[in-house]
């Protein structure tokens, strides 16, 4: 099951485009965030609209709105981060289209709830293209040897296990082990090239320094 959230503004191309982008089925659901005290029409007109739409593809995908008070900033964040805390399946955001107020709220939850969030969007004004970016995760905290291993890597990537710890001077299970939390947060990366894994700084990393 997915979970589209995306904002909501008067055009339905950026939702659509969503949709097209990644598929949409069965028991699938999409929550739209819109401002509490709605006075313009054409709002509700594109939230009706992708109802029409989830209607024709199959009834059972249900297409919700999301209701924020856009004079209350902090109220928007917490209410949009316990929003993605609660959905369930993989979630997929769109962080462009709908007020300018909601939208920064909308990205700091989106920061704050990185690790569940399977992909994000953004609807290109220029371009009018739909793109995928990678959110970093930059709530993590980092201890010291964490620190010492995302430098070495930072200064000398592609780097392996093995010159990290040559160079750190710490075994190779230690920066295994310490690695293992470095990707899991994704603040590194590793990729097989031939025998031999490199390892990869990754914009979470390079924030996180």
């Amino acid at each position: 099951m997915k979970t589209y959230i995306s904002l909501s503004g008067f055009d339905t191309s950026q939702i659509v485009s969503l949709i097209v982008k990644y598929g949409i089925e069965e028991s699938d659901r999409l929550i739209l965030i819109r401002p509490e005290d709605e006075t313009d029409s054409r709002g509700e007109s594109t939230v009706q609209a992708i109802r029409d739409l989830s209607r024709q593809i199959d009834s059972s995908i249900a297409v919700q709105t999301h209701r924020v008070d856009h004079r209350d900033f902090e109220g928007m964040i917490v209410s949009l981060v316990d929003l993605l805390r609660n959905v369930d399946g993989k979630v997929v955001v769109n962080l462009s289209g709908g007020p300018r107020e909601i939208f920064l709220a909308f990205a700091i939850a989106c920061l704050c709830n990185s690790q569940k969030i399977l992909k994000a969007t953004c609807f290109s004004d220029i371009d009018r293209n739909m793109k995928e970016v990678s959110l970093p995760n930059i709530i993590s905290i980092l201890d010291e040897r964490s620190k010492r291993i995302l430098r070495d890597v930072n200064e000398n990537q592609p780097t392996t296990i093995t010159e990290i710890a040559q160079r750190l001077k710490i075994s190779e299970s230690t920066v295994s082990r310490q690695m293992g939390r470095l990707v899991e947060i994704k603040a590194l990366d590793v990729f097989q090239k031939g025998k031999t894994k490199e390892v990869h700084i990754t914009l979470t990393g390079k924030i996180l320094l």
